[in-house]
């Protein structure tokens, strides 16, 4: 029962907001989920540039939002609907932790940093991303080369169009063409400074990716995403070929171990009757 309550506690805790040392809840918030999609007057990444953002809808429309994005959409609203088409048709997401009252001073932080021109946004499209940025991007990619602070590689989880062997992981989204998807590289790097998905979070928040990182991994998803390579089944074969015989070899092991501790046991019955 004592186990329980600790795994209960441990799980309890993990779904609340990251608050960083010396901020407010509500910029912590802010810093650890938005920021990967929203600027506050640095312009639009995947979704719109926050600045004046209480011009353009309610207060409580906007509460309503950031507490349950999906509700909102599933709703027909148009407002809403209108974000979504101008954001590439990528779809805000419910953040762990958020209540009504975070949401009231997520609005607050918003609205203070665009009065004081707090909050800007560095952009990357001015970076001339050389060949030596897309071969090392590569081997973040597939984890040939190490990732500074010790963070696992991409290809653990997901996979790109031109890998070929038995490809990438298939547990996230395939990213061949995430840096469309994602704006360009504004948004692709905002996204890879502070990773929002509940499954890179906790990992990177602990494990940052470096500068140089970012822009190495840009490359190479760049030039993914302007090959447009078509799939390699071949890697789907292979996994599927690899899988099926490896699984053949170890049920063949298995039956020679159990034939012959049958035979063993077999044998010392014979022997006392």
């Amino acid at each position: 029962m004592k186990l329980f309550i600790r795994i209960l506690s441990l799980s309890c805790i993990s779904l609340l907001p990251v608050y960083i040392h010396g901020q407010s809840p509500a910029e912590s918030f802010f810093k650890t989920y938005c920021q990967a999609c929203h600027t506050i007057g640095g312009g639009r990444l995947v979704g719109p540039d926050l600045k004046n953002v209480h011009e353009r809808a309610d207060r409580s429309w906007l509460v309503n939002w950031i507490l349950d994005p999906q509700a909102i959409l599933d709703s027909g609203d148009k407002y809403a609907l209108k974000i979504l088409s101008e954001s590439n048709n990528i779809p805000m997401i419910k953040s762990a932790g958020i209540n009504e009252e975070l949401a009231n001073g997520i609005l607050d932080y918003i609205k203070i940093q665009a009065e004081t021109n707090g909050e800007s946004q560095n952009s990357v499209e001015e970076l001339v991303l050389t060949e030596a940025d897309l071969k090392a991007g590569k081997m973040y990619f597939t984890g040939q080369m190490r990732l500074e602070n010790g963070g696992p590689a991409c290809l653990s989880c997901h996979t790109v169009n031109s890998l070929t062997g038995l490809g990438g992981g298939r547990l996230g989204v395939d990213l061949t063409d995430v840096y469309n998807r994602l704006g360009g590289s504004r948004g692709l790097n905002a996204w890879l400074k502070s990773p929002p998905a509940a499954t890179m979070l906790p990992i990177f928040s602990k494990k940052p990716l470096t500068d140089q990182e970012n822009i190495a991994l840009i490359a190479f998803l760049k030039s993914e995403a302007s090959a447009q390579n078509t799939p390699i089944f071949a890697a789907i074969g292979s996994f599927i070929f690899y899988g099926t015989f490896g699984a053949l070899v170890l049920l063949i092991i298995m039956g020679i171990l159990w034939e012959n501790r049958f035979r063993g046991v077999r044998r010392s019955m014979i022997n006392q009757q």
